[in-house]
């Protein structure tokens, strides 16, 4: 049996560890860590301390807390920023989730395994501190709860299943992520102190963590449980929620499985007309975005390049307090622009920042939003979508639409169109799902899809291959349009050879694709967010859409349907009149930032024209092309 007060000086070194990782430091502990008297102590131990590597990790510490002063408390406070909260490029990630399978994504079976475990010994995770069951931290002080109570077994057993199955990874992007010796130190250390636990006490180990405890001692952690509370916390039977998935604007039906308060995996929910019970991968990766290791803890600011954590009420003092300070708002030549995203509370946040008085853009992130801008111009509609179940010849520009295609009941119809004999060319410069299952991959440049558009309709236009009846009664624009195509307008033809040298696709395959598409009996061309990204989207997606105009395609068998006009019937509905030439756009009914683009941005910032910017689950440099 091993001496009761050994096993007590190994708890403290546990309760020391469980400290350093559990929040940030705080500054009035900073001031205990910086005292000479605790910085000697630690020298002291580095200098006696027999295991060289424990050694190194606690006097590079003490370097640090040597020369510490109290204003160097900020950088302390960027660093752990940066690596505990995600602020910085390279995180320490500090779950056993992580590590153990090394991917970064948290909630994973090490989660059940450690619940298992505080079950076993009287205790869960305390509902009052935030972080996971395999934090460092909660699991650093499950052991020292362990030793206290004097199951030096357990915290053996736990110590060699979880913790060394993971520290050493833990360990290697801490040290490699962080800057200040203090943080590298506290790795290292943690590493060699966890390393020698676990194999084992001899005289000369007694004797350093006796030294080191009694150093310890000097900073009065007190005798308290921050991450872990008395009882047992039942595990709670898997059960099925029947919900909608908003990984895209589709909404899908899905059914999630959970157990014991976490999500499992993500299903097709079993009669959903839009999906038919199947779900796009996408979808299916919901738990992974979910528990995404990488997502924000805390809310931080920004100061210069750095950032640091805030309590949510500072933050939200310092948002409110910024804005109304800007005497602009609520006019016509406000400068406070605010952009929304595809969530269940966007209509909420609308109403407050309508009565604040800013600009508004609504928009999905990291989604289609320049394609549905001139879709929306163009077409009096944001997503015309191809009737796959009657389409002979389908082209899709950018489009992955076998991995997410609004719908997994749609992945069913392309499946069908191919097996009787459709045709389907994907335009994609990578070899997606559905350019590996299609008839013809073209692989093009990234972002001049629109050149290849515009060449297929020079030839459709030049070879006279168009639906004159259509171009003339359901479009307007026809001659500015053959203008520019034909080189009238600029002296630069849009022909075939001319798109070869911007997008990499030979002019004889552009040439022939072009005439099977205008000579097909049912088709239909649509681009989906791999057009998107690119500052020319917009008029990218309008050469798309010129290739459906001027074959006549829109409504038709095989065609995209505009289902904000009406349900697809196949043809043009009777009583339908031709939109007016100068018909204003559609725009949102709050005040809304004619043509604005996130491109332009920088700009706007620079010369005054935008002093502040709310953003609301989007991202306008990355969604908007």
């Amino acid at each position: 049996m091993e001496n009761v007060e050994f096993v007590k000086r190994r708890a403290n070194v546990f309760k020391f560890l469980s400290t350093l990782y559990r929040d940030e430091i705080s500054e009035d502990l900073m001031a205990k860590l910086a005292d000479k008297g605790f910085v000697d102590k630690l020298n002291e131990f580095a200098k006696e301390c027999k295991f060289s590597d424990m050694a190194r990790g606690i006097s590079r510490m003490a370097k640090y807390l040597g020369r510490y002063k109290g204003d160097k408390y900020k950088d302390l406070s960027y660093e752990y920023a940066d690596i505990f909260l995600n602020a910085g490029a390279n995180p320490a990630l500090p779950y056993e989730s992580v590590h153990a399978t090394g991917e970064p994504v948290v909630m994973q079976k090490s989660v059940f395994d450690v619940r298992a475990a505080f079950r076993k010994a009287g205790v869960h995770k305390s509902d009052d501190y935030k972080d996971l069951d395999d934090y460092i931290a909660v699991e650093l002080e499950f052991v020292r709860y362990l030793l206290e109570k004097g199951d030096t077994d357990a915290a053996a057993d736990f110590m060699n299943n979880h913790l060394m199955n993971w520290i050493p990874e833990f360990h290697a992007a801490l040290f490699n992520g962080a800057t200040l010796d203090f943080y590298k130190g506290l790795s290292a250390f943690t590493l060699s102190f966890l390393f020698h636990e676990s194999n084992g006490a001899n005289p000369d180990y007694q004797d350093a963590i006796e030294r080191l405890s009694e150093a310890i001692d000097q900073l009065n952690l007190g005798d308290d449980y921050y991450t872990l509370a008395e009882g047992v916390k039942e595990e709670e039977p898997e059960k099925k929620i029947n919900s909608h998935c908003y990984m895209c604007g589709g909404l899908c039906g899905i059914t999630d499985t959970v157990k014991d308060g976490i999500l499992m995996r993500t299903g097709g929910l079993k009669g959903d007309p839009k999906s038919g019970g199947l779900i796009c991968p996408k979808g299916a990766s919901r738990r992974d975005y979910v528990y995404s290791a990488h997502r924000l803890k805390e809310p931080l600011i920004r100061e210069g390049e750095r950032f640091r954590k805030a309590s949510w009420d500072e933050a939200l003092d310092l948002v409110a307090d910024k804005l109304m300070s800007i005497k602009e708002h609520g006019k016509e030549g406000s400068v406070v622009g605010y952009m929304d995203g595809n969530d269940w509370n966007r209509w909420l946040h609308k109403a407050l920042w309508d009565w604040y008085g800013t600009h508004n853009i609504s928009h999905r992130a990291m989604c289609d939003n320049s394609i549905r801008m001139s879709n929306e111009h163009n077409l009096n509609d944001k997503r015309p979508w191809l009737n796959t179940e009657e389409s002979d010849y389908m082209i899709f520009f950018g489009q992955n639409a076998f991995a997410t295609s609004y719908g997994r009941r749609q992945v069913g119809n392309l499946r069908k169109a191919l097996k009787r004999g459709a045709k389907m060319v994907v335009v994609d410069p990578r070899k997606s799902d559905t350019a590996a299952a299609a008839t013809e991959w073209i692989k093009i440049k990234p972002g001049t899809d629109g050149a290849m558009a515009m060449a297929m309709c020079y030839v459709i236009v030049k070879n006279e291959l168009y639906d004159k009846d259509f171009v003339e009664n359901w479009t307007y624009g026809f001659e500015d349009f053959k203008k520019r195509l034909l080189g009238e307008e600029d002296g630069v033809a849009r022909t075939p050879e001319w798109a070869e040298k911007i997008c990499g696709v030979p002019a004889d395959t552009i040439e022939r694709i072009a005439k099977e598409f205008a000579t097909a009996k049912n088709k239909g061309v649509g681009s989906w967010t791999g057009t998107a990204h690119f500052p020319n989207a917009m008029h990218t997606t309008a050469a798309v859409q010129a290739l459906n105009g001027l074959c006549g395609t829109f409504d038709a068998p095989g065609g995209p349907s505009l289902p904000f006009k009406r349900k697809l019937k196949g043809g043009w509905g009777e009583g339908q009149t031709k939109p007016a030439s100068n018909a204003p756009p559609k725009l949102h009914k709050m005040r809304m930032w004619a043509g604005w683009c996130p491109s332009w941005f920088p700009e706007d910032v620079a010369k005054g024209r935008i002093k502040a910017m709310v953003q609301y689950f989007g991202s306008p440099i990355l969604s908007w092309g």
